[in-house]
């Protein structure tokens, strides 16, 4: 029996299997940018990799959600700053009532224009956010509150209604870095609609502040007028209290984003080292090996080619 490869060929073709897989290593490293394609290609170091990719995959995710809650919370700053706008505009309109020499007919007008701000401060309460009532707390997928001037004697007279289910609770916590989370939401009811543990209006309600306010008015009742003045004063010292829960919230989450940012770009860099090409590196390896190829089969050319028939004359 007679093989048809010697020693010496297959030593040569398995060489020259080894350069052209090095030739495809190197060219799809290049092509593709990761010198890591597939675990076998550094076995030591993939579960680094997996380490820090899963860290980067982490880091991102909170950082858009941030991103989306940094605009809640804004949004929601925003309200209360315009929340406390409109109790300013009622002192004013109060004080303009408060006057002996106001008419009947012009309180009636400073009410109508009292009832233009609860509409206002109602609209405020039911702000949404991407699909989100950034005051209802829990139940976000509602509007907490609408608009009732004419409740019935037998319910707290603050102007409103009620749209959520009690109690009405904001016990969402956002991760900032870490895994470490804070609070972010407050309650139409923590802001604008304040009550006691019994129920009753506590005397900071905000919406019962301008209620009363719009009902003295209209009633052309001086005493009730100077009253209701002295609610909107509570109801505006109550609602300052409260506006510095978001600034808090807002100046976390800013630096929780730049944190976020600086630990993704140095995870970035990490992940860079290990898993990407080094094109120069690559690109003189490709050529290497390139130069081993022809002179591979330039030098098997050159190697005489004598068979068994070449002895039998």
């Amino acid at each position: 029996m007679i093989t048809s490869l010697d020693a010496a060929t297959n030593s040569f073709l398995n060489h020259l299997s080894r350069i052209q897989d090095n030739i495809s290593r190197t060219s799809a490293q290049i092509s593709s940018g990761y010198r890591i394609q597939q675990p076998s290609d550094s076995p030591d170091q993939i579960s680094t990799l997996l380490d820090l990719q899963a860290n980067l995959s982490h880091n991102q995710g909170v950082t858009t959600t941030l991103a989306r809650v940094q605009a809640e919370v804004q949004s929601a700053d925003s309200g209360v700053s315009t929340a406390l706008q409109l109790l300013d505009q009622a002192r004013s309109l109060g004080a303009q009532g408060g006057t002996a020499t106001t008419t009947a007919a012009n309180r009636t007008d400073l009410s109508q224009r009292v009832q233009a701000l609860q509409e206002q401060l109602v609209a405020i309460s039911n702000t949404e956010v991407g699909g989100r009532y950034i005051y209802s707390g829990d139940q976000d997928g509602s509007a907490p509150y609408a608009l009732n001037l004419n409740q019935l004697p037998t319910v707290p007279q603050n102007g409103v209604d009620r749209l959520l289910t009690a109690p009405v609770t904001a016990t969402r916590r956002i991760e900032l870095s870490n895994h470490i989370t804070a609070a972010v939401d407050q309650t139409g009811q923590d802001l604008f609609d304040h009550r006691k543990p019994d129920d009753s209006l506590a005397p900071d309600n905000v919406f019962a502040a301008l209620n009363s306010l719009r009902v003295a008015l209209a009633s052309n009742v001086t005493a009730d007028i100077t009253a209701a003045q002295t609610a909107i004063e509570t109801a505006t010292a109550y609602l300052n209290s409260k506006q510095g829960f978001y600034g808090a919230a807002e100046n976390r989450i800013s630096g929780a984003i730049t944190d976020l940012n600086m630990q993704n770009t140095t995870l970035q860099q990490q992940i860079s080292a290990i898993r990407d090409t080094d094109v120069v590196q690559a690109a003189l390896q490709l050529t290497s090996a390139s130069t081993q190829q022809q002179a591979a089969l330039a030098a098997q050319a050159k190697i005489p080619r004598t068979t068994l028939f070449d002895y039998f004359g």
